[in-house]
C-alpha cells in the first residue's frame, strides 16, 4: 500500500507520538510511507530519522487559521497526493484533518482516514466558531472512509453532534511503549538533583504543553494551596508553551522558595515520572491524555480533570481522583488527600500500575491500525472491481 500520513505540527504531544510509533512500526515490506507536515516541531528529527518514510515539510502549514496560507497548503498537499497516487491518506489533528482530507478527495485517493485526537470543537469556543467547526467536521466526514477515535468519549461526541454514522467510527486507544515505562532506573536521587530537587520531600508534577487547553495556571494555583498546608513538597511543570510567562508571573512573590521548577520540554519523561509521587493534569478538554497513561503505567497516582477520555483511565479513589475543570481548590484537596494518607497512596500506586495493560500497548495500537488499513483498502478494491 502507498500510504501518506498528514499532521499539522510535530510538537511533543499525543497525536504526534502515536503517529511516530505507528510509522516506525508498520512493516516496511508492505507499505510505502510518506508524511506531510509543518517544517517546525520538536519531533522533526525523530521523523526524519525514519529512513523508510519520505517526509514533505510545508513551512506554511500552521495551526492558526490563515485563509491565504491555508489555500496555499491545500494546493501543495493536493499536488503531492496527485503526483504520488496514494492508496490511503490518514490525517491527524484538526487543521490537517480538514485540509488534508479535502485535498485527498480532490486527488481521488481511494481510502481517506482520519484520527480524532480530541474534536476541533469544544464548550469553551465562541458559539459561531464552534458551529463552524462542527459543520466542517460533518461535511468532511461525508467522504471520509473511517474515523478513528482514541477514546470512547470522542465517539459518543461524534454521534451526539451527528458528525458521521456509527459504522464509520473505530475505537483504537493510544499505545505507549509499556516496557520502557515499566523500567525504573536506579539513579533516582541523581535524576532529582539534575532537576534541581535537593531534598527527599514528595514531588507533585504535571506534564503538558502550557496552552489554554491544558490550563496550567490551575496547576500553579493548586500548587500554592497545597504548599500552604504541606510546605515540605516539590512541584514540577514539565513542558512549555504560550502560558509559561503567566505561570511564572503568578508565582512572583509566592512563598514556594524555589520548590516550583519549570523544566521546559523534556525527552526523559519516563525517568522524570520515576521521581513523581503524584501526577496532575488540569485540562479543560481532552481526547485521551497520553501523559496520564504514562504516569499510571509508572504506578503514579493521578489527579486530573474528568474531561474527554480521562475517566476511561482514572477511577475515583482507585488509581487517582477526577476533578471538575477550573477547580484548582479541588485539585489541591485531592492531592493533599493522597499525600496525607499513606495507605491510600500505596494502594493507588499498585492500582495505577495494574490499570495500564496490553490494551494500551503501542504494538497493539499499530496492529489494529494496520488491520483497519487492510480492511478499508480491500473493501475499496472490491467496490472498484464490482
Amino acid at each position: 500500500m502507498n500510504l501518506c500520513h498528514i499532521i499539522t505540527k510535530l510538537e511533543l504531544g499525543g497525536a504526534q507520538l502515536s503517529t511516530l510509533h505507528i510509522l516506525s512500526r508498520l512493516p516496511k515490506d508492505k507499505y510505502t510511507i510518506s508524511l506531510i507536515t509543518s517544517s517546525k516541531g520538536m519531533l522533526k528529527p525523530d521523523f526524519r530519522a525514519l529512513s523508510h518514510v519520505q517526509c514533505h515539510f510545508l513551512p506554511l502549514l500552521h495551526r492558526p487559521i490563515n485563509p491565504l496560507f491555508d489555500l496555499a497548503v491545500f494546493l501543495q498537499i493536493y499536488f503531492i497526493l496527485r503526483k504520488d497516487k496514494y492508496s490511503i491518506v490518514h490525517t491527524h489533528s484538526s487543521k490537517a484533518g480538514v485540509i488534508g482530507r479535502w485535498a485527498a478527495r480532490l486527488a481521488r485517493v481511494p481510502v481517506i482516514m482520519h484520527t480524532v485526537h480530541g474534536w476541533s470543537f469544544n464548550d469553551y469556543q465562541r458559539p459561531l466558531r464552534r458551529k463552524l467547526f462542527i459543520f466542517l467536521e460533518r461535511m468532511t466526514a461525508k467522504f471520509t472512509s473511517n474515523i478513528i477515535c482514541v477514546s470512547q468519549k470522542d465517539i459518543d461526541t461524534g454521534l451526539k453532534y451527528k458528525i458521521a454514522p456509527e459504522h464509520k467510527f473505530e475505537f483504537i486507544p493510544y499505545g505507549i511503549p509499556i516496557p520502557k515505562f515499566r523500567r525504573s532506573p536506579a539513579g533516582i536521587p541523581e535524576k532529582k538533583r539534575g532537576l534541581g530537587i535537593l531534598n527527599d520531600d514528595p514531588v507533585i508534577g504535571m506534564i503538558s504543553c502550557l496552552k489554554p487547553q491544558k490550563s496550567p495556571l490551575d496547576f500553579v494555583q493548586a500548587s500554592l494551596k497545597i504548599y500552604e498546608q504541606h510546605p515540605r513538597v516539590n512541584f514540577l511543570l514539565v513542558g512549555d508553551g504560550v502560558l509559561r510567562g503567566k505561570c511564572k508571573k503568578l508565582l512572583n512573590g509566592s512563598p514556594l522558595n524555589g520548590r516550583f521548577i519549570f523544566t521546559g520540554w523534556r525527552r526523559d519523561v519516563s525517568e522524570i515520572l520515576d521521581v513523581m509521587d503524584v501526577a496532575v493534569l488540569t485540562s479543560k478538554w481532552e481526547g485521551m491524555p497520553i501523559s496520564v497513561m504514562e504516569a499510571l503505567c509508572k504506578g503514579c497516582p493521578v489527579v486530573a480533570t474528568g474531561v474527554g477520555g480521562t475517566p476511561e483511565l482514572i477511577k475515583n479513589r482507585v488509581n487517582g481522583f477526577l476533578t471538575q475543570p477550573g477547580s484548582h481548590e479541588e485539585v489541591a484537596a485531592k492531592t493533599l488527600e493522597i499525600l496525607s494518607d499513606t495507605n491510600l497512596f500505596h494502594q493507588m500506586k499498585a492500582q495505577a500500575a495494574s490499570s495500564i495493560d496490553e490494551t494500551f500497548c503501542v504494538d497493539r495500537m499499530t496492529e489494529k491500525t494496520a488491520d483497519l488499513y487492510k480492511k478499508m483498502f480491500v473493501s475499496k478494491q472490491d467496490c472498484l472491481d464490482g
